[in-house]
């Protein structure tokens, strides 16, 4: 079956959004998991940014595959979501990566990222194939909850509007390299707190000599099964490194989800990390999956 590509630069520009509405879920029931990341599914429903764009491949009236296309601190990143009706024969995902790549191409080149998620030999494959390598690899790790440790640091919960630009300021500084937790803006988090998952009670603040010195954010997902806690972001200011507070606001966070009646903790990690990695797993963690981001330096179109 040969379907149809096209691309578009703006979300209000797919005509039929009901269409990719009905592949999204299909795809997050067949994966278990939402096929977009956070920063892209809030572009999606807010319109999008600059650098936003979307490549569709139809058949008839129903979309097969979509990708997606998001500006993340100068690098554009890719998405990609295909049909689990699709995922055999015509190999959608080549075409819907590659016409990505040819859009940032067209937009006079650059970083370009795309991550996969659970990533497979396929996935390594398909990169090679459309010019991408392997740089990242990000790891879900879970542990069982409630874990039987002392909370030995003091925390309170996030006051938005309060607390905003103590939160940004150390948040930004502490994930100054990082490509997507770094540069957070007040609009970035204003996002955050629009969703139907932001609870201030969650956020927990620890302080110190009159100043934010660490902070633990949790998110539940309630439409996972069973339903995780995540610390969604956990951070400690560079002056105040060395005291740890990172292991101390991990097990504060974990108490806060298992007070709300979660059994199962969830994390994000980078793999080369392995200061994190080991903090986590002597707390318990072990890794659930294996996320993969693969790069190039798109040239632009001649």
């Amino acid at each position: 079956m040969h379907h149809v590509i096209s691309t578009v630069d703006r979300a209000d520009a797919i005509a039929d959004r009901d269409a990719l509405q009905r592949l999204l879920d299909a795809v997050a029931a067949a994966d278990g998991r939402h096929p977009l990341s956070d920063h892209l599914r809030l572009e999606l429903s807010s319109g999008g940014a600059p650098g936003f764009a979307a490549v569709l491949a139809a058949e008839g009236d129903e979309l097969a595959g979509y990708a997606q296309l998001a500006t993340i601190n100068g690098t554009r990143n890719v998405e990609l979501a295909v049909h689990p009706d699709h995922r055999a024969g015509d190999d959608i995902a080549h075409r819907l990566l590659a016409t990505a790549l040819e859009v940032v191409a067209g937009d006079g080149g650059g970083p370009v990222q795309w991550w996969a998620f659970d990533a497979t030999a396929a996935d390594v494959a398909l990169a090679e194939s459309v010019g991408l390598r392997m740089t990242r690899e990000l790891l879900q790790m879970r542990v069982p909850l409630p874990l039987d440790r002392p909370v030995d640091v003091t925390t309170r919960p996030f006051v938005p509007g309060e607390d905003d630009a103590a939160f940004l300021a150390v948040n930004n500084r502490a994930f100054a390299s990082h490509p997507e937790q770094g540069g957070w803006t007040a609009g970035t988090l204003r996002q955050r707190q629009g969703e139907a998952w932001f609870d201030p009670a969650g956020f927990l603040l620890h302080e110190r000599d009159g100043r934010l010195a660490a902070f633990c954010w949790t998110k539940l997902h309630a439409d996972e099964t069973p339903v995780l806690g995540e610390i969604y972001v956990i951070a400690v200011d560079p002056d105040f490194q060395g005291l740890g507070l990172g292991n101390q606001l991990t097990l504060a966070g974990l108490s806060s989800i298992a007070a709300r009646g979660v059994g199962t903790g969830m994390l994000y990690v980078d793999g080369g990390n392995t200061t994190a990695v080991t903090m986590y797993e002597r707390l318990g963690f072990t890794i659930h999956r294996t996320d993969r981001a693969f790069t190039a330096d798109v040239p632009p179109t001649s």
